[in-house]
């Protein structure tokens, strides 16, 4: 009896052992199985790649809005001119879009940021891939809202460009009224459209 089960016992260690070595992987399936992984991987980083930057480029357009909105709100409660202009510090409007921008009640209608007015938003560009520019009709160094809710006579169009790429450029187009709007692709040619209907140049 002891034999039968020994011999069992074998036979069922042997049996075990030719399953697992049935369901191993040889290296050459290991191999073939992480090159697939490192092709496939490679395929999927332009796509996320983009994801994530359209991502970025939406946070930033977004941003501006809000601060636009902000302004032009403060200035009709507050019964007062506020200023957006380009800065890089909070301390001194500049002449470069990009660096970053910020907004404050304009006591004076100056446009200059004085010791004694108040800075509602303050936005610093940490992305270098990210431009911004404003093209305007009359004063183009910064944008003043009225307390009547409407430009001090100005129209025109803040562009964003990511990565020099155009079909990475969007708009927000300001009306003379005050009315602000998103830049769209009408054609589908993958490039949004100015406020003319011409496609977005980097």
């Amino acid at each position: 009896m002891i034999k039968e089960s020994i011999k069992r016992l074998s036979t069922k260690r042997l049996s075990t052992n030719l399953y697992q070595k049935q369901s191993a992987f040889t290296l050459i399936e290991l191999l073939i199985t992480l090159a697939l992984m490192f092709i496939l991987t490679g395929m999927a980083l332009p796509s996320f790649q983009e994801v994530l930057d359209n991502s970025k480029l939406t946070t930033q357009v977004d941003g501006l809005v809000k601060t636009l909105k902000l302004a032009r709100t403060t200035a009709i409660t507050s019964n007062q001119k506020v200023t957006i202009c380009p800065t890089d510090d909070s301390k001194k409007c500049l002449s470069d879009w990009s660096v970053g921008y910020m907004s404050f009640i304009d006591e004076n209608g100056d446009r200059k940021l004085n010791g004694k007015e108040t800075i509602m938003s303050f936005f610093k560009n940490q992305n270098k891939k990210s431009t911004l520019s404003w093209k305007a009709f009359g004063f183009r160094k910064s944008l003043q809202w009225l307390a009547t809710g409407i430009t001090n006579h100005q129209n025109g169009s803040f562009q964003f460009c990511y990565n020099n790429d155009a079909s990475m450029s969007r708009a927000l187009i300001i009306t003379k009224a005050g009315r602000i709007r998103y830049s769209k692709d009408t054609d589908d040619d993958n490039i949004h459209e100015n406020s003319r209907g011409k496609p977005l140049i980097c």
